[in-house]
């Protein structure tokens, strides 16, 4: 496995983990071109917040990696992919939706509920993106 984060917030405890640092000297997408050359099972890439980060974040889950992991601030599953597509919008004006709906496979939306602390408020399974909306289906 291997994080790339531009502030460090998970902490490895594995034998077979690499984290990578993001800097503005060496960003998250230059992060990305290094980690591929290194073939890692998962590639994690820390809290998305803008395109900067969204943008690699989408490309590290469309090259043949067996999968990823990220966070991201949205209200609902549904409004979590548009939140990384207008994040990705932010970094290229190519519309990027049907690799969205491919390269995301479960969007796991968590609340933090002021008695029971945070929450599973939904799961969604994608299974692509057609006629202007994301196919989701909720588990």
């Amino acid at each position: 496995m291997l994080v790339i984060e531009d502030t460090q917030e998970l902490l490895l405890d594995s034998a077979n983990s690499l984290s990578m640092l993001a800097t503005t000297e060496f960003d998250q997408l230059k992060c990305l071109k290094v980690a591929l050359r290194l073939k890692p099972d998962r590639i994690v890439v820390g809290e998305v917040r803008d395109g900067a980060a969204a943008l690699p974040l989408l490309k590290s889950w469309n090259t043949g990696h067996p999968g990823g992991v990220s966070t991201l601030h949205a209200n609902s599953a549904t409004e979590a992919l548009d939140r990384l597509e207008a994040l990705v919008r932010e970094a290229t004006d190519a519309p990027q939706q049907r690799m969205i709906g491919s390269a995301v496979d479960l969007v796991i939306s968590v609340v933090n509920d002021p008695v029971a602390g945070r929450k599973v408020q939904e799961v969604a399974v994608v299974t692509g993106y057609e006629g202007g909306r994301y196919l989701m289906t909720q588990v």
